[in-house]
């Protein structure tokens, strides 16, 4: 029973480092609602929404993989393998950036201040790739409440930036640099801290490491991708089909959303490492995170448009009701997590591939049909029911194993 209470604390540093960064998110987007509208608000959230997706790119699932090789090997293997995967990191973060800037050519809802926006925000994918790292050493050695530590302070750092930029009305696209510089905190703040770890922190250069690394973990990182882009990808539609204003409406609620999304994020950083060792309390974390999702849906039915109010301070009908949609969809969120991270522990990279393929391709078709229609409210029934088919495939992927293994005992 020692697991149970060390995912808790895990997990309770995880929610507080969230709170954080929550509270600062929430300020600032009220800000932007208020001071800058619907449309502003579409423009900001659009360009942080462009961003994410290279952010998660910068990860590549190398994590995932990484800490499953780390088992067995002594702290100068780790530490020397570490530096390797910095350097890859880097080198390949720096594509990223250059890639985020040279699509904006093609993107057809993409606009001056929007272009402006993500070119200020861009060098952000390196720093958020310095921390990705970094959290590698934290999730493996359980001490999240390091991570929580950098996050929070780049997370003031640029809030603090930020509420001098609006409240003297600089444009929105500039206030991507208190993004830009927070992130560049974080960064450093973490390199500083996994130094208790790593007696060295300067990256490794290993030409050979990197392809081998891409090789052996493409499968995950594609799963990943795919997961954001259809997780993400209606934003811009409903940019493109109704207007940016609509899509800041969406994206009000979303980002209410997310925030919730982040607790089953933090329970699995906590117990994938121990999942990694022995499944015994699967079923346990399973329960709890069902249990977790439909009080969040309950609540979240209740009091939808008083936290729409509360945050926006008016002005974006729709964004209660989108909210109130999307909270249907958290018990197959906070499980389809779990079941995710155990088929990453079985080493089935290629069935997850395979799956968040299909859901990608069923999501998109069905927001290609409908929201040029029925706009957010579509994108918002359309997230819940890709999630829901997700979980569905992802049980069946687990149940024909065990009937695989159970055939394997008996013949």
């Amino acid at each position: 029973m020692q697991k149970l209470p060390k995912i808790l604390e895990q997990t309770g540093w995880q929610i507080l480092g969230k709170g954080v960064t929550s509270l600062s998110t929430f300020i600032i987007l009220g800000l932007v609602a208020r001071i800058y509208g619907p449309n502003g608000t579409g423009v900001f959230t659009l360009a942080l929404t462009y961003l994410a997706i290279f952010y998660l790119l910068g990860d590549f699932g190398f994590n995932a993989h990484a800490l499953r090789q780390f088992n067995g090997l002594t702290k100068s293997q780790i530490s020397r393998d570490w530096r390797k995967l910095l350097g890859t990191r880097i080198l390949w973060s720096m594509v990223l950036v250059v890639l985020a800037v040279a699509l904006l050519l093609f993107w057809p809802f993409s606009t001056p201040e929007f272009n402006r926006a993500v070119i200020f925000g861009s060098l952000a994918i390196i720093a958020s790739s310095v921390f990705i790292t970094c959290n590698l050493i934290f999730q493996g050695e359980l001490k999240y409440n390091l991570s929580v530590l950098a996050s929070s302070l780049g997370t003031l750092i640029s809030l603090a930036i930020f509420i001098f930029l609006s409240f003297a009305k600089y444009p929105v696209s500039i206030l991507l640099i208190a993004h830009l510089l927070g992130w560049v905190a974080i960064a450093l703040t973490a390199l500083l801290l996994v130094h208790r770890f790593v007696r060295q922190i300067v990256p490794l250069f290993d030409f050979n490491y990197a392809v081998k690394l891409f090789k052996e973990s493409w499968p995950i990182a594609a799963t990943l991708s795919l997961n954001v882009l259809y997780f993400r990808a209606d934003s811009f539609m409903v940019a493109y089909y109704k207007s940016i204003s609509d899509a800041g409406v969406y994206n009000a609620a979303y980002s209410v959303f997310q925030s919730a999304l982040v607790l089953p994020t933090f329970i699995m950083n906590a117990y994938y490492p121990m999942m990694l060792k022995s499944l015994n309390k699967v079923k346990l974390v399973g329960m709890g995170l069902l249990g977790l999702s439909v009080t969040g849906t309950i609540f979240t039915l209740i009091f939808a448009p008083l936290i729409i109010k509360i945050l926006t301070g008016g002005g974006f009908a729709g964004s209660a009701l989108s909210l109130q949609i999307l909270s249907l969809g958290f018990p197959a969120y906070f499980l389809s997590s779990l079941l995710m991270w155990m088929l990453v522990a079985k080493n089935k990279y290629k069935s997850l591939f395979f799956l968040y393929t299909l859901g990608l391709i069923f999501n998109l078709v069905l927001n290609f049909i409908y929201i040029p229609k029925y706009s957010f409210f579509a994108a918002s029934w359309i997230t819940v029911i890709s999630e829901y088919l997700i979980l569905v495939m992802q049980i069946m992927v687990l149940l024909f194993e065990r009937s695989e293994n159970l055939r394997g005992k008996l013949f």
